[in-house]
């Protein structure tokens, strides 16, 4: 049985114990809150260990809410739908406001889990018969779900407030936010102290599968480091910067030479929901989802990726019954589709099989009324026939689960990190250094296990050569990532850490800066299928998605309730 349905099966306990008060048994102290006496021996701690995780499984965090901002608010996918009422696509042409809802909840739920790692830290430390030796181990672990809570609030909004204590009725529960640096000095003690502490992949019981390992917290250092040396470089501090990637390269090592992980040789299988006990070979940490037969719909524990980010034209899908269709909601930018059939990912018109495993372009569905019919989408060309429907934009097809048992309800987990991801993070931390030679080895690994295919090896993509400038390698590391992290949560803050060029612009400034007005008036337009010419033709964009740059872009609005309920918080972030 997977971990997740135990986290699953405790939540609401879970929830008991930190919402409502953490009520003691003993009369006297009826109804104050405490957080010293529902951990007393080694049995007790799974119920609270599993309650931290289970913020992360909510609708308010990775079931839902946070996919407004991570997933629909960087650069690769866009929406016909914004201008129908769906309320998450104001995301996609930067419309939300403070009092977003998803921001809002989203931001109370990171704290949520901050609040609980904070109380069982605190239960766990004074348990009378829970012996030193799991103290340390589990209290390492909590310190990483806790750093890396803060690791998404720093990138999403900026500095926040720092809470390290649980909270009791002595505490101030209104503290001004802290300063960037400030956050990510408490993420750097937080993640040093779970990659002492926690324990090895290999030596992980099978009853902890999916929480936190000593290779999770070092593969996440090794992203923090990154992340902190890029906004150093971004902030007129360049001199402070190699110091971090430096680090950076280093628990990348201490990741990739442990040799507790593997590159799967089938990219494809990390993605099918029958070989995810597997695919934690290559995934280091993942927020794992499963189908929860208690439940359905948006309060369910299962997975909603299948069924948001699919055609609403093929069966099989996801768990909407009868016939298990995805709801078509986001669909793949055309110029980012076309980075991936040129240059390096394709060879003699053989792609890249991760190009022909995350995009859907030429299936066999059906329409509502169940009538068969061919659907083609840009850039194929085939012949036409009274079957055929064209698309102008392909879609996106990482995530299925026939199985689910709704369609918000399925199995696929979200993976945080995997090993092909902590060899980019090398590779682009050895380029920042000038060690472009060793670099490159380090971003092969990742081309090689995509020729590896589905086990027919094929040429592409081509290795990367040496001789690149340090900023083309970055975009090459920028590109890379898209394709292989393709849904993954980590393109909108890759567009917002990452440099372009010599310039104080991030990669997302740059695509809206310069990148779409550098198209002319007829290429910022979706193409259009010419039957006379059987080509396509016209533009390679969404334009509903692309807007004026403005730098408020690079980090959310705080809540407007946060403002308005603490007045110790500071101000709003700037352009909001």
């Amino acid at each position: 049985m997977r971990s997740v349905l135990i986290y699953k099966k405790f939540f609401p306990i879970i929830v008991l114990v930190f919402v409502i008060g953490s009520c003691t048994v003993k009369e006297n102290l009826y109804g104050v809150l405490t957080t010293d006496s529902y951990v007393q021996t080694e049995a007790d701690i799974p119920f609270v260990v599993n309650g931290v995780y289970a913020a992360y499984q909510d609708y308010s965090l990775y079931k839902s809410s946070a996919h407004s901002m991570l997933l629909y608010s960087a650069d690769e996918f866009s929406s016909t739908l914004v201008s129908t009422g769906f309320s998450q696509g104001l995301f996609l042409i930067r419309g939300e406001t403070s009092a977003d809802p998803y921001i809002r909840t989203s931001w109370q739920y990171f704290y949520s889990a901050v609040d609980r790692a904070n109380s069982a830290i605190n239960a766990i430390s004074q348990a009378p018969l829970v012996s030193d030796a799991t103290k340390k181990r589990v209290i390492g672990e909590l310190k990483f779900m806790r750093g890396f809570t803060y690791f998404n609030l720093v990138r999403l909004f900026g500095g926040v407030p720092i809470r390290t204590v649980a909270t009791t009725p002595n505490e101030n529960f209104y503290l001004p936010r802290q300063s960037v640096d400030s956050v990510y000095k408490q993420i750097f003690v937080d993640l040093n102290t779970a990659a002492n502490d926690c324990i090895p992949y290999s030596q992980q019981p099978s009853s902890e599968s999916g929480r936190a390992t000593k290779g999770a917290a070092q593969a996440l250092l090794s992203l923090v480091y990154l992340t902190y040396g890029n906004y150093c470089d971004l902030n007129n501090r360049s001199s402070d910067a190699p110091n971090y990637y430096i680090k950076a390269n280093d628990y990348a090592d201490s990741v990739i030479n442990s040799n507790q992980y593997s590159l799967l040789s089938n990219y494809a299988n990390l993605f099918d929901v029958n070989n995810e006990k597997a695919a934690y070979n290559e995934v280091i940490f993942g927020i794992q989802q499963t189908r929860d037969a208690n439940t359905s719909g948006p309060g369910s524990k299962g997975s909603e990726l299948a069924f948001y980010l699919s055609t609403s034209n093929l069966p099989n899908i996801c768990g909407s019954k009868p016939y298990g269709k995805g709801n078509g909601t986001l669909r793949v930018q055309p110029w980012f589709y076309n980075l991936y059939v040129s240059g390096d990912y394709i060879d003699n018109g053989v792609q890249d099989y991760r190009t022909s495993f995350n995009f859907l372009t030429n299936y066999y569905g059906t329409t509502g009324n169940q009538t068969f019919q061919h659907y083609v989408t840009y850039p194929v060309i085939i012949p036409d026939s009274a079957n055929t429907t064209r698309e102008s934009q392909p879609y996106f097809n990482k995530y299925r689960d026939p199985k689910g048992l709704d369609n918000r309800n399925n199995e696929n987990d979200e993976y945080i990190l995997r090993l092909a991801e902590v060899y980019l993070i090398k590779a682009e931390a050895l380029n920042e250094l000038g060690r472009q030679a060793e670099a490159i080895l380090s971003f092969n690994a990742v081309r090689q296990r995509a020729r590896l295919a589905d086990g027919n090896f094929r040429t592409a993509p081509k290795d990367l050569a040496i001789g690149l400038s340090k900023e083309d390698f970055r975009m090459a590391v920028y590109n890379e990532r898209g394709l292989e992290l393709l849904g993954e949560f980590s393109r909108w803050f890759d567009g917002v850490r990452m440099q372009y060029g010599n310039s104080n612009k991030c990669m997302l400034q740059w695509r809206f800066e310069t990148f779409y007005p550098g198209l002319t008036s007829t290429q910022r337009t979706l193409p259009t299928w010419n039957s006379a010419t059987k080509s396509w033709t016209g533009g390679v964009v969404q334009p509903i998605s692309v807007s004026t740059w403005n730098d408020r872009y690079k980090l959310f609005p705080i809540p407007a309730t946060e403002l308005t309920s603490n007045a110790n918080f500071g101000n709003q972030n700037a352009g909001w």
